[in-house]
């Protein structure tokens, strides 16, 4: 689908887009719904048009490309694990007294 490839050519900008809607962390957990809504925004966002379904079919292949690229790895049918060191939290560190 030409709207799969939009969102895999542009995965950087597609990732900030979900990352600006919510709480995406590295190692955090995610979930197909959020993932779902978020295509749905986002193509929404740049003048494709789509459906509650479309969206969904779009989600599950664009999910399955992100676990081949190592930027999800999967929990069960509807999570993963987000693997995009990108994302981390700024490490603080521990003072001693």
């Amino acid at each position: 689908m030409k709207e799969t490839e939009f969102i895999l050519n542009n995965k950087t900008d597609f990732l900030i887009f979900l990352k600006s809607r919510f709480t995406i962390i590295h190692n955090s957990n995610f979930f197909f719904r959020d993932f779902h809504y978020g295509i749905m925004a986002f193509l929404k966002e740049h003048n494709m048009k789509n459906t509650y379904q479309l969206s969904e079919i779009i989600a599950r292949e664009t999910s399955l490309a992100f676990e081949t690229n190592g930027i999800l790895k999967r929990i069960d049918h509807q999570s993963w694990v987000v693997n995009y060191p990108d994302f981390a939290l700024p490490r603080q560190d521990k003072k001693t007294a």
